[in-house]
Formats: structure tokens, sequence, C-alpha cells
């Protein structure tokens, strides 16, 4: 291999691999939390109608390896369990970047009350470190295991993607 060559070829690679650690995706991954803290408030316009804010706390597995942690203050506007919910999710890196999602959904209670299903949408709206100007979207879903007000655990699965341009 010529000297011109090889230094092109170490050129091309020295440009692709900082963008391949710059174009890390982090729209796809699983997060498991517990409830941290709830408030809720009885509206009394009809039976079971409840308002209030709720803060999760946990870890976030994404589909590379790399594991954050995240914490997931929330708004939700719940009919016997079931109804309209939104909020952000910051996720903490090792190296103190963080990334920020945005999302709104649904909750659905179980006929049994024992399990609520949650699913929505999500866009990814910036970050600090290496994640700042962290851009994209996708969808959730997963589930609560047990009553909001008990501190019990949900696991949301995510599929999109969100990447630094």
């Amino acid at each position: 291999m010529s000297q011109a060559r090889g230094f092109a070829l170490f050129a091309a690679v020295g440009l692709v691999v900082p963008m391949l650690a710059h174009g890390q995706d982090l729209g796809t991954g699983r997060r498991v939390q517990g409830t941290a803290e709830t408030t809720a408030v009885e509206v009394g316009d009809v039976p079971g109608h409840v308002v209030g804010v709720v803060e999760f706390k946990g870890l976030t597995f994404f589909a590379d390896g790399e594991i954050a942690t995240h914490t997931n203050p929330a708004t939700f506007d719940l009919t016997d369990g079931s109804g309209p919910h939104q909020g952000y999710v910051v996720h903490h890196f090792d190296d103190g970047s963080t990334s920020i999602e945005r999302y709104r959904g649904e909750a659905r209670l179980s006929a049994d009350g024992r399990r609520t299903v949650v699913e929505g949408s999500f866009e990814c709206i910036g970050g600090t470190g290496r994640f700042e100007g962290l851009k994209g979207e996708g969808t959730y879903r997963g589930e609560r295991l047990g009553a909001l007000r008990t501190g019990e655990y949900v696991y949301v699965d995510t599929s999109g993607s969100c990447t630094v341009p």
C-alpha cells in the first residue's frame, strides 16, 4: 500500500470513529423504575377522577448496552386508573452527560386492577455533554405493576431513534 493510500485510509477512519461515537442512538431500550413520590387530588366531578404529579426513579438499559440512571417527573389525569399522562425523562450517564425526553400517552388499568398498560410517544429534546443537541422521536409501551400510590414498579420499552446530528 502506498503512503498516500495509507494516509487516506487513516484519515477516513479518523473521521468515521468520532462520527460513530457521536451518533450513539438512545431511542431504543428499557426503563425500569419505581415510584419515588406521588401527589394526587380528587377532582370531584365524577367518582375516581384524580389529577396529580408523580416522580419515578430508576435505570434505563439502552439497546447498545449502555446503562443510565434516570428521573421521571410526570403528571396524570386519571378516572378509575385510566387516562392521559405526560412527563420528562432525564437520563444521567457516568461521564456526567444527560439526555432529556418529553413524552405523552395513555394509561389503561386492567380489569382486575393489578396492572396498568402505559403507551404513547416520546421526543428527545436535548441533553448535555456528549448528548448536547440530541433530537429524535419514538414510541413506548410498558406496564405498571400494582397501584401508583403504593410505589410499585414500572417497566417501559422504547422504540425509536434519538441521535446528536
